[in-house]
């Protein structure tokens, strides 16, 4: 009689534990709902609402080409616009949800000042706006083509710059027939806005020669961009 009493009591202990665990099981499963359901909240509070990531001023490049991606969360389906015809956003429009785009600027900043346009993404009637500022720096060649006649000879390069003299660069290919009349380190540039001088050789070919220069600089993340070129070509040499 003892002994089928503690079998009883046993029975009922495992009742109350098999009890126990899916009381705990479906405790878990509604709390992963309620967290699901308020974290997707923080997300997107309302259908159509739109979240830019960064809401500071993204800094652009003076260049053409320079592109940054921007991250946001929309509500539902979206659109983005620009609103300067220098910059070009892609894609400009999708579905709801943790989406990217990216910014482009199709032209240089000619202007030798700083300018902003607005990104501006919009979902259900809603819209925010991220201010997007191209930097003013500038450096550029007064000509496009310096054209030399097969003799050679000194060749001046000139330019205009608002940068520090220490944040300017210039690139070009080493070649044999056209050399710094000087060696010098750093830029090869004085700041009366030309390049130190070079020395042009003969050409004793009839076929022209070119060479670029690239007027550059670093940007934050210490990568060498152009800001502007030039083109050096020396005639060849006429047939006697």
């Amino acid at each position: 009689m003892e002994r089928h009493h503690r079998g009883r009591l046993c029975q009922d202990k495992m009742k109350i534990l098999k009890t126990y665990r899916t009381f705990i099981r479906s405790y878990l499963l509604s709390l992963t709902v309620v967290l699901t359901v308020a974290l997707g909240g923080c997300v997107a509070d309302e259908v159509g609402g739109v979240y830019i990531v960064s809401d500071e001023p993204e800094s652009m490049y003076p260049v053409a080409n320079h592109i940054v991606e921007l991250f946001f969360q929309a509500g539902g389906d979206w659109t983005a616009t620009t609103s300067e015809d220098w910059l070009e956003v892609s894609p400009n429009h999708g579905e709801g949800g943790r989406n990217a785009v990216t910014v482009k600027t199709i032209a240089a900043n000619k202007t030798k000042a700083e300018r902003t346009a607005l990104l501006t993404i919009s979902s259900g009637g809603k819209q925010e706006s991220l201010t997007i500022r191209q930097s003013g720096d500038y450096a550029i060649f007064d000509k496009k083509e310096y054209v030399v006649d097969a003799e050679g000879g000194p060749l001046s390069i000139s330019f205009t710059s608002n940068m520090d003299r220490e944040n300017l660069y210039v690139s070009y290919q080493k070649l044999e027939w056209i050399s710094w009349t000087q060696p010098a380190s750093g830029t090869r540039a004085d700041w009366q806005g030309r390049l130190k001088e070079l020395t042009v050789s003969p050409n004793p070919t009839g076929e022209e020669r070119q060479t670029i220069f690239i007027l550059s600089t670093y940007s934050r993340r210490k990568e060498l961009f152009g800001l502007d070129t030039t083109r050096v070509r020396q005639l060849g040499a006429s047939a006697p």
